[in-house]
């Protein structure tokens, strides 16, 4: 199972706010470019310094009459987003939601700028593993932006790709193609088809194309994301690491782990330059590492580099976060391999709780999981808990893929070796002729 999206939340320059205080003091026009700083900095992936001078703005900020004005609002603002840009997601809720009060207070429900802290807020709120409040987040946005400046909008592009983005997580991968397509059509118009920004909707759309299993389109969509990056931004722009991490798992999905290394060792280097080598941020591109090692049956590397992950993310998520599920089933796959069938059965068990409550029942990560539960449960001679989970797994994958499915023939598959070893001959020859049937019919 994995999820290797890295979000990059907007930051919309703001060098003059539609509420300044006039006339402009020293103070005002120091704080001015203060926030010009701020946004090279951010736009330069330095989100260290970038913090540093949000921090400096509020100061000023707090000087200024009334005391909820525009600039504070911005302040707060760009603070929130340094601290989620550098992973310190708890840290960044409360200035965000803060600046949304207040921009809303001072510039009205409606406005352009309540709509850019709407969508930080959401970016974070998934980061943060609350979909459903993401979700309500942006669609607000989204109708403010598209309601002032319709559908030619490059910032409600940035609306469309980030709601895509939610939609590829919830494996609703339909309307998640429909809104980067259109935010693709958007920035390819505004922006160019060279910019980083068209790059971003680029590698969401291989997402969408490597989860339907088509790892050619996926791996042509991030080979020209990556180009473009590394023209636009340079060679260690951690904004490379999305693309990195994505095109690493394309390579390991074409039985390439060999070429797969090179990749998932850059995301990691560039990833922890930007953000720190013990900023959670890095545990994604960790993840792939250790994906990359297990499928070269390099185990006691992959698991150094997977607990290194785990233990990142146990210190900065709840425990109940999606991103420790997937570290504990990256465990729990090296435990099987290595014969350990308990321990790989614990870790399974933990991950799937997280994940069903997490991500929902019928979702293509908790079938794996399911199904990998009854793999080793067959191998402990827990043959009845093994049968209850793989027959869930297969109810799960016919209704996401249909029954013709080789995800469906592998599980059938596993259900017959089970029914064998319980000594229902009967059933397990009706599951292995619906197997073979499947097989014969696949290309």
């Amino acid at each position: 199972m994995k999820r290797l999206t890295i979000f990059c939340f907007l930051l919309i320059a703001a060098v003059g706010c539609a509420t300044r205080q006039a006339p402009s003091t020293a103070a005002q026009d120091e704080w001015l470019a203060l926030n010009r700083t701020y946004i090279e900095l951010h736009a330069r992936g330095d989100f260290d310094q970038a913090l540093a001078v949000a921090q400096r703005e509020i100061d000023l900020a707090q000087g200024f009459t009334p005391r909820d004005n525009a600039d504070m609002a911005t302040s707060l603002n760009n603070l929130g987003v340094a601290y989620a840009a550098l992973g310190r997601y708890e840290e960044a809720e409360s200035p965000l939601r803060r600046s949304l009060a207040m921009r809303e207070k001072v510039l009205g429900p409606e406005h352009p700028e309540v709509a850019t802290t709407l969508g930080n807020l959401g970016e974070l709120l998934v980061a943060r593993d609350r979909a459903a409040e993401a979700e309500e987040v942006f669609i607000r946005a989204l109708n403010i932006r598209e309601k002032r400046y319709g559908s030619e909008d490059k910032d409600l592009a940035e609306l469309l790709n980030n709601l895509g983005e939610l939609y590829f997580r919830k494996n609703l991968l339909g309307e998640a193609e429909n809104m980067l397509r259109r935010a693709l059509t958007i920035r390819e118009r505004l922006l160019g088809p060279d910019d980083p920004q068209v790059a971003r909707t680029l590698d969401n759309l291989a997402g969408v194309e490597q989860a339907r299993r088509r790892t050619d389109q996926a791996r042509l969509l991030l080979e020209r994301s990556l180009a473009i990056k590394e023209r636009a931004l340079g060679p260690g722009h951690p904004w490379l690491v999305n693309t990195l991490t994505n095109l690493a798992e394309v390579l390991v999905a074409q039985s390439d782990a060999a070429g797969a290394e090179s990749p998932a060792r850059r995301a990691v280097d560039v990833a922890s330059k930007a953000y720190g080598p013990d900023n959670v941020r890095t545990a994604v591109p960790l993840t792939t590492l250790g994906n990359v090692l297990r499928a070269q049956d390099r185990l006691n590397e992959a698991q150094e580099v997977y607990e290194r992950a785990l233990s990142l993310r146990e210190a900065s998520l709840p425990q109940d976060h999606i991103d420790i599920a997937i570290s504990l089933g990256n465990l729990a796959a090296l435990e099987y391999a290595r014969g350990r069938f308990a321990e790989a059965d614990a870790l399974y068990d933990r991950a799937l709780g997280i994940s069903e409550a997490s991500l929902g029942p019928q979702h293509p990560d908790v079938a794996q999981l399911l199904f990998n539960l009854g793999v080793v449960n067959r191998r402990l001679g827990n043959l009845q808990r093994a049968e209850g989970a793989l027959l869930r797994a297969l109810e799960v994958r016919q209704a996401l893929y249909g029954p013709e499915d080789l995800s469906v023939a592998l599980t059938l598959e596993s259900l017959a070796m089970t029914m064998t070893d319980a000594g229902r001959e009967d059933e397990a020859a009706r599951y292995s002729q619906r197997a073979q049937a499947i097989r014969s019919r696949t290309p």
